[in-house]
């Protein structure tokens, strides 16, 4: 399956947006390779590392069938890998950028390099915060009836402070986003 999502990058003093699209099966595939490269490695629920074919037997009070536990010990960043893959419209990289700003090992760079080569990138339009703020509030404005004037004017403030703290989450999401694409040498 496809999927389709936004993409912020930084361009001078606006953004760029863009759609970045990759396949379930290869992102998943990837991310179990560089999990297996990273160390993967089957534990039980103790910690104690499982041989391929063997499991442990956990019996639960209220089951009479004896239930199976396999449990993924993996290195950190595959967690700042496959937290992109959760039900937001917006990708950003910048767990993958915490981590590697943390964890700066040539073996992180190597798998990023590697992982980045699923995403495909489109270039959509530029978003400009004070076009954004502009469209909102023309369409306030045009419901403008169903307010009275002071509610009306508080909805204009509200609305444009949320616009502003929206847009400037947007600029950080973009800024990790590059430096995680220069990191990973994906060039957009």
């Amino acid at each position: 399956m496809e999927i389709r999502k936004e993409f912020y990058l930084p361009n001078k003093s606006v953004l760029s947006l863009y759609n970045i699209s990759y396949l379930e099966n290869d992102f998943n595939l990837i991310t179990d390779k560089i999990s297996t490269s990273l160390g993967n490695r089957k534990v039980d629920i103790n910690g104690n590392l499982l041989s391929s074919n063997g499991f442990r037997s956990i019996k639960l009070e209220d089951k009479k069938v004896p239930v199976y536990r396999i449990y993924y010990e993996e290195d950190s960043f595959i967690k700042s890998l496959t937290s992109i893959n959760c039900g937001h419209e917006i990708i950003s990289f910048d767990k993958i950028d915490e981590f590697i700003s943390k964890n700066n090992n040539s073996k992180y760079l190597k798998a990023l390099e590697e992982y980045l080569q699923v995403f495909n990138f489109e270039y959509k339009e530029n978003y400009i915060k004070e076009q954004v703020i502009k469209r909102a509030l023309d369409e306030l404005e045009k419901n403008r009836d169903f307010y009275k004037v002071e509610r009306f004017l508080d909805q204009k403030y509200f609305l444009e402070v949320a616009l502003e703290n929206d847009y400037k989450r947007k600029v950080q999401m973009a800024k990790a986003n590059e430096r995680v694409l220069k990191l990973g040498n994906r060039k957009v």
